[in-house]
């Protein structure tokens, strides 16, 4: 089952089908933009790895062990992650409730 454009629109109008669409824009944009500026990383020791962005550098621990074969890979798309969430942030800042003392 699929949903059409035309029937999305109908349930929501046509100005949220508009910012839904900016929205994955500015999220697919900031995702290609991270992963461009963090093209990987590399291990610093058995239970470290590195981000190998210039100005970032970060180092990450990591589980090691049984079980634990993709822990750096998984570190570094937590790190990625974190980096997005950080861009659109900054593209999109909070609006603060005075009322609710925010």
């Amino acid at each position: 089952m699929s949903i059409e454009l035309t029937d999305f629109t109908t349930v929501v109008g046509d100005t949220a089908v508009a910012e839904f669409s900016a929205t994955a824009e500015a999220v697919t944009e900031a995702v290609r933009q991270i992963e461009l500026e963090h093209p990987g990383f590399s291990h610093s020791y058995s239970t470290l790895i590195r981000c190998n962005a210039w100005a970032c550098s970060q180092y990450m621990d990591i589980e090691v062990g049984r079980g634990h074969n993709n822990a750096g890979a998984e570190a570094y798309a937590a790190h990625r992650a974190e980096r997005v969430d950080a861009r659109l942030a900054e593209w999109f800042p909070q609006q603060r409730d005075e009322e609710l003392g925010n």
